[in-house]
């Protein structure tokens, strides 16, 4: 068992962005001196500047912040319902405390565009276009004053370069 490649446009068949709670992901990426992810549970997809594109929301008190930020790549890896533990890992352990690709137990695949996971069930790779801080000031109330108490998201836009799926 092991990963094919599809075109972009099957990815449909693959995930349903509509409905990331059930469907969490892990976004990764490497930095050149670390590699690390985090759970997502939010993200977009669509087209941006003519191109198939992911855009990744990363809070600023993050650790995997600043990885994401001398990236030139970042891979979502959507893992299978059984591997429920390992977003749950991912989500509450941060990178600053331990080195969580070390400690999950699962084969990383660092050969390639962007790190990810050999098991995922669905693999997005994205090349960097891009990256902005969401402005607190133009959210609507509710979001700016949960901002105003936490601090930012920066949002990631990457061209979807190659989708990946289990066999």
């Amino acid at each position: 068992m092991g990963l094919h490649e599809i075109s972009i446009r099957e990815m449909k068949n693959h995930i349903d962005p509509w409905n990331m709670e059930r469907d969490c992901a892990i976004a990764m990426a490497s930095d050149g001196a670390e590699t690390d992810g985090l759970t997502i549970g939010w993200a977009g997809f669509g087209v941006l500047w003519n191109k198939p594109a992911a855009t990744v929301y990363i809070h600023e008190s993050r650790y995997s912040r600043h990885i994401f930020d001398q990236a030139e790549a970042f891979s979502i890896c959507f893992l299978k319902p059984e591997d429920r533990n390992t977003i749950d890992y991912f989500g509450r352990v941060s990178g600053r405390d331990e080195d969580k690709i070390q400690h999950c137990g699962k084969k990383v695949i660092t050969e390639d565009l962007a790190p990810y996971f050999a098991d995922s069930r669905v693999v997005l790779l994205c090349r960097i276009m891009g990256k902005s801080m969401f402005d607190a000031e133009s959210c609507d109330a509710g979001v700016r004053e949960w901002y105003r108490r936490t601090g930012v998201h920066t949002q990631y836009y990457g061209e979807i370069v190659r989708a990946l799926v289990s066999d």
